[in-house]
């Protein structure tokens, strides 16, 4: 298990259960995308500065061994 902030805890939560989302760039994203636990689309909105990012198997298993299986349902899309 990585250390996380409680903000990066919750986004990644908030991917596994909704599936991708649109974020701005942030230190607690970062970070995220660093450990391997979201990577981005590739898609953004110019609008608002902010790019989709989506949870990868690696953050799944993070919120598994922090919570317990029933934390990351699945979500096809």
């Amino acid at each position: 298990m990585h250390k996380l902030a409680p903000t990066s805890l919750y986004r990644l939560q908030t991917l596994a259960q909704t599936g991708a989302r649109f974020y701005q760039m942030s230190a607690f994203l970062r970070r995220l995308e660093v450990l391997g636990l979201v990577v981005t689309t590739g898609r953004t909105d110019p609008g608002t500065k902010s790019a989709e990012y989506q949870i990868t198997d690696a953050g799944r298993i993070e919120l598994q061994e922090r919570f317990g299986s029933s934390s990351t349902p699945s979500v096809e899309g």
